[in-house]
C-alpha cells in the first residue's frame, strides 16, 4: 500500500473509533468473564434500504467486539430491526468498520421498519438514490463491505435519511485518491465558497487550506442536498466535479 493509501487508511480508523464509540463504550460495560451476547438499537448510523425493498444495509463502526449482526424481525404489519454484539472477554480488541446487511423474506413494501426501540427506524430508499453517470478516468467503486469515508469530510446526519457512496482513483493497494458523493433528504443552504451552478440550483465550492484537506460541491435541488467531494491530491479540478454533479441520473 501507498504511503498515502497508509495515511488515509490510519486517519479513516481513527474517525471510526469516534463513529463508533457509542458501541465501544457499550462493549466495555458489558465485557466480563465470559462472552456476552445483547442486542440494541441502530439509531445513529446510516441505513439503507435496497430497491427491491429485501436487503438492509447499515454504515456502522465498533469496537471492543465482534463485528455486530444487523437482526430483523418479520411481522405481517412491520420489520423490527435491531443490533446484535458479541462481546468476548478479555482485552479490549480493535474493532473495525464496514457495511453490515441483513435480507428479508419478502419485500418491505408499505410494512413499518422500526428500531428495536419501537420507534421508526430513519432509513434512505435506494430507489432516491442518484448516481453518476460520467466518472473521471480510472475512479472506481468502493469495495463492497467497505465503509465510505475520507478524512476531514464531515458524517452524514442520521436524524433524515442520508446515505454516501464513493469511488477510489486505482485500486488497492493503489487507491491515489477519493470521490464521495452524500445525499441527504434536507434542503439547506450551501456554505460559503466559490459561486457554481448544478442543473440550475446555486452551488458553492469550497477550497482546501491545505493539502490534504478535501475539496466540496454542495447544492440543494428543493428536496434533498448533495455533496460531492474530493480528497487526497491528486483532487478533481472545479470543472470535473461539476460534471459529475450534472451527470448525477
Amino acid at each position: 500500500m501507498s504511503k498515502r493509501g497508509r495515511r488515509n487508511r490510519l486517519t479513516a480508523v481513527a474517525a471510526v473509533a469516534v463513529l463508533g464509540g457509542g458501541l465501544a463504550i457499550n462493549a466495555w460495560i458489558n465485557r466480563g468473564p465470559e462472552t456476552k451476547v445483547y442486542e440494541g438499537p441502530v439509531a445513529g448510523y446510516p441505513l439503507l434500504v435496497s430497491s427491491d425493498g429485501q436487503t438492509l444495509t447499515l454504515n456502522i463502526g465498533w469496537g471492543c467486539e465482534k463485528q455486530p449482526q444487523l437482526v430483523a424481525r418479520e411481522s405481517a404489519g412491520a420489520v423490527k430491526i435491531s443490533l446484535r454484539h458479541t462481546v468476548p472477554p478479555g482485552f479490549c480488541d480493535p474493532g473495525g468498520s464496514g457495511q453490515i446487511t441483513t435480507h428479508l423474506n419478502k419485500p418491505l413494501g408499505t410494512r413499518a421498519l422500526n428500531d428495536a426501540t419501537g420507534k421508526p427506524a430513519i432509513h434512505f430508499d435506494e430507489r432516491n438514490l442518484l448516481r453518476p453517470a460520467f466518472l473521471p478516468e480510472n475512479y472506481y467503486p468502493y469495495p463492497a463491505g467497505e465503509m465510505v469515508y475520507l478524512p476531514g469530510l464531515a458524517s452524514v446526519p442520521t436524524d433524515t435519511p442520508a446515505w454516501v457512496i464513493g469511488y477510489t482513483l486505482g485500486t488497492e493497494p493503489d487507491v491515489n485518491g477519493h470521490l464521495i458523493i452524500s445525499q441527504t433528504l434536507r434542503n439547506s443552504t450551501p456554505p460559503d465558497g466559490r459561486a457554481a451552478t448544478v442543473k440550475g440550483h446555486p452551488a458553492t465550492i469550497t477550497h482546501p487550506n491545505s493539502d490534504g484537506d478535501p475539496r466540496s460541491l454542495t447544492w440543494s435541488d428543493g428536496t434533498y442536498t448533495f455533496v460531492i467531494t474530493t480528497g487526497a491530491p491528486p483532487r478533481l479540478s472545479d470543472e470535473e466535479l461539476i460534471h459529475v454533479a450534472e451527470s448525477l441520473r
